[in-house]
């Protein structure tokens, strides 16, 4: 818009010179130009047509332009449109009191035309200016309002799935504790993605995000809020935390993992599990999750699992456990127990395993079962491995020092998987017995078949190296773990040891008679020997000699004892062949 298509009012209580500015500016070419020459009109006017500049009169009956001024600022506060003041002299005071009051400029009477239209004109200009100022400045704040408001969403949206990421469930979740009116949340982990990533690619591992995120979805309720809470881990918000929905819901999204999941022409398989938890009132945002993320069930078991504070005290203790490990050796907590082992034939003692014990201060005696998974996954069964096999070497050297051990006995020590995947741990371990000057012989290592099948490639490297050197190794737990026949005729071991498993039903079990016999006979065709454990009776030990099992361990004998009663149990132990063993042996 030019400066001559502007609306200009005049307001003077004499026509005269109102009639004289109107011919000057249209002789100038303005086109929009009124006038008004009582001052009670300006206001209503300006109402209907706001001008963008005023010429007004200061002396004017009724209202003067003080008081016109006055109105319009009431009114239209930063909108009031530029006054030029018109009057026929004018004091200092005058002039002070209309600047203050935000006059721009002043035109004095007579009008002199070329300064009237030049101050009209600059007036004009710098209106427009700020005009057009005050509109790029209107648009720009649009624009950062609406990027903001993207940017807000983005930073609340995961950009693979389009769900919400973890920032939004997050206000979802506030929103929902504020309202205190039930909230439920299903924890879900998706297993096996890493699977499809390291196969496939991140692509279609993305894309398998996408759908099976589509296919949850399509199981809820509009209601409930589904987002990615992390990599692989997906949240379900729900306005309810009825413990029987919340399970029924969970169930329901299982259903989505049922089948492999079709992705063009792949089929890739995905599994699930639910940790679920709820809160009737107000509620902890973080505590909530953590709930739900404590009610995970582990990998191997359930599907589903529900918050329960009995869950969460063992997971506590589980924590404490294994926070306790690290520097329990250093500390004299952990010792080692020793149970015989005998032979079937003559029940000469052959041996002992080396079984580590912890009694805690605090927690008192902890299962080997509890702390030593705990262990071989913190990577602290490095450390207690290396504490166990000096102290077994230890023992060694006194026992042969004081003349205990006979040159067919040896100190069986279980090797964790993690301890037999380093590298140098057979030539560590050599080293370690000639330091000390113990005979290979004396020392025997027993390996889980799960610990062997974790990571064949090394096991077989590093036990070929113990067995050149004569190093005994026994197949602890045989049968129990991921079996496989092809690792019998690989890895060079010399003793598969039966399960209690299969031990403890043999009386009653045919089934069970059967596995022991056909792992003796598999042991013995490739060149090996078989030592049972968990034998608890004579009928057991008799069935066992019977089938060719050499050796023996089990409460029948002994319990796993401790270093001072193991040798006095060894110097009061009588070998002998009982007449029942005999006659079970035999068939009678």
């Amino acid at each position: 818009m030019s400066l001559t298509e502007k609306h200009v009012l005049i307001v003077d209580d004499n026509t005269v010179n109102i009639e004289l500015m109107l011919d000057l500016l249209d002789e100038y070419g303005f086109e929009n130009i009124h006038g008004i020459n009582d001052s009670r009109e300006v206001l209503p006017y300006c109402q209907q047509h706001l001008p963008d500049l005023l010429l007004l009169d200061i002396r004017m009956p009724h209202l003067d332009g003080y008081a016109v001024i006055e109105q319009l600022r009431t009114h239209f506060a930063e909108q009031t449109p530029p006054i030029i003041v018109l009057t026929a002299q004018i004091d200092d005071a005058t002039r002070q009191r209309a600047l203050e009051m935000g006059v721009r400029d002043f035109i004095t009477k007579p009008f002199k035309h070329n300064e009237v239209l030049q101050r009209i004109r600059n007036t004009l200009s710098i209106e427009h200016r700020y005009q057009i100022r005050d509109k790029q400045a209107d648009t720009l704040e649009l624009e950062i309002a609406k990027r903001t408001q993207e940017l807000d969403s983005q930073s609340r949206t995961d950009p693979i799935t389009q769900l919400p990421n973890r920032r939004g469930l997050s206000q979802a979740l506030q929103a929902a504790a504020l309202q205190a009116s039930g909230t439920g949340l299903l924890f879900i982990a998706l297993d096996k993605l890493d699977d499809v990533v390291r196969l496939h690619g991140y692509r279609i591992a993305d894309q398998l995000l996408r759908a099976i995120s589509h296919r949850l979805r399509h199981q809820l309720s509009a209601d409930c809020l589904l987002g990615l809470w992390g990599g692989s881990e997906l949240l379900v918000i729900t306005p309810t935390a009825d413990p029987g929905k919340l399970l029924q819901l969970a169930h329901r999204l299982l259903t989505c993992f049922e089948q492999d999941q079709a992705l063009g022409d792949l089929l890739l398989p995905l599994s699930a599990r639910i940790g679920v938890s709820g809160e009737e009132g107000h509620f902890e945002t973080d505590r909530l999750v953590h709930m739900a993320a404590l009610a995970l069930p582990p990998q191997g078991s359930s599907s589903v699992q529900s918050y329960t504070p009995a869950l969460e005290a063992k997971q506590r203790h589980r924590l404490h456990i294994q926070q306790a490990i690290r520097g329990a050796t250093e500390r004299g907590e952990m010792s080692l127990a020793f149970q015989p082992k005998l032979s079937l034939v003559d029940h000469k003692i052959l041996g002992a395993e080396a079984l580590l014990r912890w009694h805690h201060p605090e927690f008192g005696l902890i299962s080997p079962g509890e702390f030593i998974p705990l262990a071989e996954a913190s990577g602290d069964i490095l450390s207690i491995g290396d504490w166990v096999l000096d102290e077994a070497m230890r023992y060694i050297i006194q026992w042969r020092h004081e003349g205990l051990l006979s040159d067919d006995f040896h100190i069986a020590v279980n090797v964790a998987a993690r301890q037999l995947t380093r590298k140098d741990f057979a030539q560590h371990l050599l080293s370690r017995l000639a330091h000390h000057g113990i005979p290979e012989r004396f020392l025997a290592l027993e390996v889980t078949e799960s610990g062997l099948m974790s990571n064949m490639d090394h096991a077989q490297e590093q036990l070929a190296l113990l067995a050149k050197m004569n190093i005994a190794v026994a197949i602890d737990d045989f049968g129990t773990g991921q079996s496989s026949l092809a690792y019998i005729k690989t890895l060079p071991f010399s003793t598969l040891k039966i399960d209690r498993a299969f031990v403890m039903d043999l009386e009653t079990s045919e089934v069970d008679r059967q596995l022991a016999h056909t792992i003796t006979q598999l042991a013995h065709s490739v060149g090996c020997d078989v030592v049972a454990e968990g034998i608890e009776n004579i009928s057991q030990a008799a069935y066992l000699s019977a089938i060719g099992c050499e050796a023996a361990q089990g409460y029948l004998y002994a319990r796993p004892l401790p270093a001072d009663e193991f040798v006095a149990w060894c110097a009061d132990w009588k070998p002998h062949i009982s007449p029942t063993h005999m006659e079970i042996a035999n068939g009678s």
